[in-house]
């Protein structure tokens, strides 16, 4: 059996586009993504890429990124309230320095790896590789982020390997199986369609509203930026964080798949959608909002009840919305799809304690628009 070897990359632009093609195969966020990331300067995140070979033939090609993990990230009410407080006296308190396996901005994780190889042996490989890697860079922690169902039977074998395995936050979905926008109002509750008409109503009586489509915002760059910061600001879940330079890289590099949805109302920007095409998927990837506008004038519906619009006029299948902010997006029609995490602490009596804290830390227990919906078998048909 030849042995396996592996190297860590510093940018995809060091792997063969062609290797990446035939490692994750035709996938939403590929190769001009991740290049993407790496020309935004995301000062937060150091992007690495694993690639495993079995003597010269490349087996895996793995997304890496090293950051500093806050454990409460989806901590609420009093729990969040006495983590802020020891954090004053212990500013690393529930933080760990953390090796992702995935994407900061990713719809869900991935790792490529080629169907013609012994996937249970390859993922045995992959996790020494990852343990000789952490070691040498000091990191203690490592988390593959946000993997869908389909992807757990193979990696359920790190459980083995001193993993323990956790529920992440639901991404949501809306299938778009009707064919006018009277249809897809029917699918919704008495109350919704009644007041989603009425907002609609009053927000086109009341402002001349403008919708334009591009791939590009350069000329507008730094009003769109202006409204992520707005709206990222105002989340109550903060992970990953975008620079201005994303909104030009990713018009650059991801062409055509790249679409901007802009709403203007009397001439101004009061919201936009960035969102990506591929195949019969349209995925919502980041917003933005002028509260003064939108609350005015119901964008966020606005917005939502168009791309709908947008999908069954444009045959897609399927409305990708991303992880939290689940009720209006259920109360609209969405569902959940589940997604996973496995995570291990290289000292086995801290991965002990995580593990039995990872119980409490569960999202579900902090939001209860999830809590008791997630439907494992539920998945995203690409």
């Amino acid at each position: 059996m030849l042995d396996f070897k592996y190297e860590i990359l510093n940018s995809v632009t060091q792997i063969n586009e062609k290797e990446w093609d035939n490692s994750f195969g035709d996938i939403p966020e590929g190769y001009n993504f991740y290049k993407t990331l790496e020309d935004s300067h995301l000062g937060d995140f150091t992007f690495y890429y694993m690639v495993l070979r079995q003597g010269q033939e490349i087996v895996l090609i793995a997304p890496l990124f090293v950051t500093d993990f806050n454990l409460d990230i989806g901590v609420e009410g009093w729990l969040e309230r006495a983590i802020e407080g020891v954090r004053k006296v212990f500013p690393r308190f529930f933080v760990l320095k953390t090796l992702f396996c995935g994407s900061p901005f990713g719809e869900h994780g991935t790792v490529g790896i080629k169907n013609d190889v012994d996937k249970g042996l390859v993922i045995h490989e992959f996790n020494r590789a990852l343990g000789a890697f952490c070691k040498d860079k000091d990191i203690p922690f490592i988390l593959f982020k946000d993997f869908l169902s389909e992807d757990t039977p193979l990696l359920d074998r790190l459980l083995k390997e001193g993993f323990f395995k956790v529920n992440s936050f639901p991404s949501v979905v809306t299938d778009i199986n009707f064919s006018s926008f009277d249809q897809y109002l029917d699918t919704l509750s008495y109350a919704t369609r009644k007041n989603i008409r009425r907002r609609l109503k009053n927000a086109y009586a009341s402002t001349d509203i403008t919708i334009k489509i591009t791939d590009n915002v350069d000329d507008i760059v730094d009003d769109v930026f202006r409204l992520y910061e707005d709206t990222y600001r105002s989340g109550s879940t903060k992970f990953e964080r975008l620079s201005k330079e994303f909104f030009t890289s990713v018009a650059r590099d991801m062409r055509p798949k790249v679409k901007f949805f802009l709403y203007y109302c009397d001439g101004k920007l009061g919201a936009f959608n960035l969102c990506f095409c591929h195949n019969d998927l349209l995925i919502d990837k980041f917003i933005g909002f002028n509260y003064d506008i939108s609350r005015k004038y119901s964008l966020y519906f606005l917005t939502w009840c168009y791309n709908i619009q947008w999908c069954f006029e444009n045959k897609m299948r399927y409305y990708q919305t991303g992880q939290t902010d689940y009720r209006p997006k259920l109360r609209l029609g969405g569902r959940l799809v589940p997604l996973y995490a496995y995570l291990r602490h290289r000292n086995p009596v801290m991965n002990t304690l995580l593990k039995a804290l990872a119980v409490l830390l569960k999202p579900e227990n902090f939001d209860r628009d999830i809590k008791g919906r997630i439907d494992a078998t539920e998945k995203i048909d690409h």
